[in-house]
């Protein structure tokens, strides 16, 4: 029987593995497409708001990049 972290990681990835899955679909439906929704311009300001707040906002989203 596996163990309660080793259950809860196997759920987690595959969380992952969905959000993942879902963002590149919406990228490609939004390329080939005119889907209303903007998944590129979403990311953009994401990381830009990363970007904005210098050094300290790189290393937050260096470790945010680096849980994915």
């Amino acid at each position: 029987m596996a163990s309660w972290d080793s259950m809860i990681g196997g759920a987690l990835s595959g969380l992952t593995g969905v959000v993942k899955a879902a963002i590149i679909f919406f990228v490609f439906a939004n390329v080939l497409f005119n889907t209303g929704m903007d998944p590129l311009g979403g990311i953009a300001s994401l990381v830009d708001a990363f970007t904005n707040n210098g050094l300290t906002g790189l290393l937050v989203l260096v470790v945010f990049l680096s849980w994915l």
